[in-house]
């Protein structure tokens, strides 16, 4: 019986994948908005506080504050472009229904199947839904730089708490130490950028902190808490310089290696 022009195909045909708006602009933009922010506003530091501070002798706050920064802009730069730890991804040709079950540290773990990534993701490894990747020793997305935290930048980004919490703790000391040295000086452009409101009309100066220390004394606040929430994660897996311990990647790779050997 031939078919009328109003039936419908049981099968359809393929269609396009919908077209995603480049999700990955904005999170882009916001860490591109982040390191000018920080060379911003130390770039007002370094032009009017800290400039003073080393006309008139002090050249340890310098000195001491430019090798901060530069740490803290150094990790800042490299940990938006570094590895977190990905692992490549595989295809549907690996089986997702096989049950792969491998030992790692004297514990049983079965193999959970990625289907993202089409391959099965050894333990403490998971897929983060906004790189689409699947990352080793998997800790957090940090939008902050646009990158997930794992296994091969944990330590850059510990690096970069801890470079940003001395740098913020260096800057305020630097601005106090500039407002009490240049208390009894007419207000000028020096001490706004020290402090915003640093001259009430009596010849008083408040003490206050100026829109450099601020912004960067709110980074370094909120890099301090995650500093000490992340501080005894390296050491649990063997610490910062010694040996580490065998991850559970290379056994879980040493374990289906046996496995595919075995008769």
């Amino acid at each position: 019986m031939p078919l009328s022009k109003d039936t419908v195909p049981l099968v359809k045909g393929p269609r396009a994948p919908p077209r995603v708006r480049l999700p990955w602009v904005l999170p882009s933009l916001f860490a591109a908005f982040n390191v000018v922010l920080l060379v911003l506003f130390s770039g007002l530091f370094f032009a009017f506080p800290c400039r003073w501070l080393a006309q008139n002798g002090a050249w340890a706050f310098p000195i001491v504050t430019g090798i901060l920064f530069v740490l803290t802009l150094f990790s800042l730069i490299s940990l938006n472009f570094s590895d977190p730890g990905i692992l490549h991804q595989g295809s549907q040709e690996q089986g997702p229904t096989t049950v792969h079950v491998v030992w790692v540290n004297h514990r049983a773990f079965r193999l959970q199947w990625c289907r993202h990534c089409c391959f099965h993701r050894p333990p403490r490894t998971y897929h983060c839904p906004w790189c689409n990747i699947c990352v080793e020793d998997f800790d957090h997305h940090c939008l902050w730089v646009n990158n997930c935290i794992g296994h091969r930048n944990f330590r850059s980004f510990l690096l970069l708490l801890l470079g940003l919490c001395l740098y913020s703790a260096a800057l305020l000391v630097a601005c106090l130490v500039f407002l009490l040295r240049a208390a009894h000086l007419p207000f000028s452009l020096d001490k706004a950028m020290a402090y915003p409101q640093g001259w009430d009309g009596q010849g008083e100066s408040r003490a206050r902190g100026g829109p450099c220390a601020e912004a960067v004394e709110e980074q370094g606040a909120c890099g301090g808490v995650r500093a000490g929430w992340h501080s005894e994660l390296p050491f649990e897996a063997g610490g910062l310089t010694g040996p580490p311990r065998e991850r559970p990647t290379s056994q879980v790779r040493a374990s289906l290696q046996r496995e595919s050997s075995e008769p």
